[in-house]
């Protein structure tokens, strides 16, 4: 490739040339018809051709040098400070190199910022691929360890067969599960999965989802409190988002508990104003360490990845509940200590004061 120098002395010499040539024929042209003198003609010509051309040149090399410069060094990638010299083409004094030059420099970031989502989105799709092949090994293993024993003569013992079909069966409601799930935050992370706000009850919702579950917590002899604040809490929410928000919640309150323990799960106006509900599911279970707060709702992070696979965790639990409330405009609020306990906390719009919202 020619250096920079090259062209833009290329330029100015094609800019010049025209001019020069053109005074120089009509200066020589006057001179003979004035002094009738071709030789004077010919050098007054040539003379003005000379000045005109340098004029010409000088003038080109300080309006368009630097600025050619600078889209070359934005279409090639080089780094540079624009020092002013870039202005929107919708300023004053902007010409068309200027609208050039802004419009070179936007390109290229917009290009730039289109080439990280792809990066990004290479690497997301990578490391997807990467966790979803490790959590199904693990099942499909298992189910074909117990598949090949089988196979291999324990299907004529009638006491090892019904255990080992029992655990393939375990280990294939896992994979079931487990698919669900990923196709469910696929759709929540490709913002396929968009929330249909109505008016619901949600007292009303958190008493349905404390009943499916009552079974499970019984199991494990866990008591599960509702505290009802307020009466009339009319949240603005997608009703089956909130219920899957808290079936995982209170399930993973559940899960993680003691024998013996509690789940309190707490309803209350947040703000003075009333605009927004608070839903709070306490613990009294095993809690998480303060630095694997902040990654407890990445996907398939398990604080105890043992004690989650055997109770059946996918570790995408809290992963949806984040995506689903981030889709409502919501956090989910996180406290705990190791041996006392985790606190989670959300928000939802109160009916009252958002009512706007339910033709969005």
């Amino acid at each position: 490739m020619k250096s920079d120098s090259n062209a833009y002395f290329r330029t100015g010499f094609r800019l010049a040339i025209p001019p020069a040539l053109v005074s120089g024929l009509l200066v020589a042209t006057a001179s003979q018809i004035w002094l009738d003198q071709p030789w004077s003609a010919l050098w007054y010509g040539t003379a003005a051709a000379v000045f005109v051309f340098l004029m010409v040149y000088l003038t080109a090399w300080l309006l368009l040098e630097k600025r050619l410069h600078q889209i070359r060094a934005l279409i090639h990638g080089r780094p540079f400070r624009l020092n002013n010299i870039a202005r929107p083409p919708d300023m004053k004094h902007a010409d068309e190199i200027d609208a050039l030059l802004h419009d070179t420099e936007w390109s290229r970031d917009m290009i730039s910022r289109e080439f990280r989502k792809m990066d990004e989105a290479e690497n997301y799709r990578k490391e997807f691929i990467g966790d979803i092949s490790h959590e199904l090994k693990t099942p499909i293993f298992s189910v074909q360890g117990y598949l090949e024993t089988l196979l291999d003569g324990a299907l004529s013992d009638p006491e090892v067969n019904q255990l080992f079909l029992s655990k393939a069966m375990k280990n294939v409601n896992r994979l079931i599960v487990l698919t669900n799930d990923l196709m469910e935050i696929s759709r929540l992370e490709t913002g396929e999965f968009k929330p249909e706000f109505t008016v619901i009850p949600l007292n009303n919702l958190i008493h349905d989802v404390i009943d499916s579950l009552q079974y499970k917590a019984q199991q494990r002899d866990i008591r599960i409190v509702f505290e009802e604040k307020e009466t009339n809490a009319f949240a603005l929410a997608d009703r089956n988002q909130i219920r899957q928000v808290l079936v995982n919640l209170i399930e993973n309150a559940i899960k993680y508990n003691t024998p013996g323990g509690r789940v309190h799960v707490t309803t209350r106006f947040s703000s003075p104003d009333r605009s927004k509900i608070s839903v709070s599911i306490r613990d009294t279970g095993i809690g998480i360490a303060a630095e694997d707060i902040k990654r407890v709702t990445e996907r398939f992070f398990r604080v105890d990845k043992s004690r989650s696979r055997e109770q059946g965790g996918t570790g995408l639990g809290l992963s949806i509940v984040k995506h689903i409330l981030e889709s409502h405009r919501e956090q989910l609020e996180i406290e705990s200590k190791p041996g006392q306990g985790s606190q989670f906390r959300f928000h939802l719009k109160s009916a009252d004061h958002h009512s706007d919202l339910i033709s969005a």
